[in-house]
């Protein structure tokens, strides 16, 4: 075993929402034991959400926690955070993950394992999972493991799943949702996946060196080393555009399913479904509030002012 301290960062911004669902996916994981510090990285937080997180630490005081303050800025404010982490923990693994990154059993295990067998590459990279609302791993998921599903979304969306980072994919809240929809109890399409994996004979991980979304990743202090001791101030445009032009390897563990939300382009329409309310009644069963049906309808009145400026406007 890797004796490197093993470092948890979980980003957030402003929601509320998505965090709380993201913590206790986490905690349903028992993601926490398995990691020396879990930082929070609070990247302008508001007060409400601010005092969720005292309260949740507080409440866990078994995990060692800590916190890091962001400018609030996208997308600098996102690398500052991290590399203040990184500042405080050298020469450690971190493992990085969005406000609305949602995890299965097993997730951390599988994550630092893969990390593990790879540790010695004096040229990793990313290590990430496959991630339905993600186009490299929508792709992958739907064209390698799943082409039974390749008709239907032909027909609805009009052509097979690009692998394009910023393509029809990321632009889209319909594949978002579908994509979603397919592994919504996100346990047992992990129990699937492994099924389908080991029937298919491919390996467990896959190398590549192509731009893709990092919300949820692994790297460790020799990687950022390599790329001059600071993450890149652009954050996810920069740092995949250093590992493609420096031939860096990325690997996607095959094994391993985890769910994303939003995309910020795909965020104001997701918001009008019940997505993010059945992700969790799905997967955290009795823990919905009793105000759940409600709570989209909250989430469109709060779009109300904008939308009725645009049609004013149009």
């Amino acid at each position: 075993m890797n004796p490197k301290r093993k470092v948890l960062m979980i980003l957030t911004h402003d929601r509320l929402d998505c965090l709380r669902l993201c913590l206790e996916m986490l905690e349903r994981a028992d993601a926490f034991s398995k990691f020396d510090r879990v930082v929070l990285l609070l990247n302008g937080v508001p007060a409400k959400l601010r005092r969720y997180v005292q309260a949740f630490m507080a409440a866990r005081p078994q995990v060692n926690w800590d916190t890091v303050e962001g400018d609030g800025t996208r997308p600098a404010g996102l690398s500052a955070a991290q590399n203040e982490c990184v500042r405080r923990y050298p020469d450690s693994v971190y493992v990085k993950i969005d406000e609305d990154i949602f995890v299965p059993r097993g997730w951390a295990e599988r994550i630092l394992e893969t990390y593990e067998h790879f540790s010695a590459r004096s040229d990793l990279a990313l290590i990430t999972a496959l991630i339905s609302n993600n186009a490299h791993g929508l792709h992958r998921l739907l064209n390698e493991f799943y082409p039974e599903k390749l008709p239907e979304f032909e027909q609805r969306f009009g052509a097979p799943p690009s692998d394009v980072a910023k393509g029809p994919t990321w632009q889209s809240p319909y594949i978002a949702e579908w994509a979603t929809r397919q592994f919504l109890d996100i346990d047992a399409a992990n129990e699937e996946q492994r099924r389908r994996l080991a029937a298919s004979g491919q390996p467990r991980w896959h190398e590549f060196c192509q731009y893709f979304s990092i919300g949820c990743i692994c790297y460790d202090y020799a990687h950022v080393q390599r790329m001059g001791g600071n993450l890149p101030p652009r954050d996810e445009p920069d740092w995949c555009a250093w590992f493609e032009s420096n031939r860096q390897a990325c690997v996607v563990d095959q094994s391993l399913i985890v769910l994303h939300y939003a995309f910020f382009v795909q965020q104001e329409w997701l918001d009008r479904s019940s997505l993010l309310e059945d992700i969790r009644r799905v997967n955290l069963p009795g823990t919905s509030p009793f105000c759940a049906p409600a709570l989209r309808w909250g989430r469109l009145a709060r779009q109300l002012p904008a939308i009725v400026k645009r049609r004013l406007g149009a």
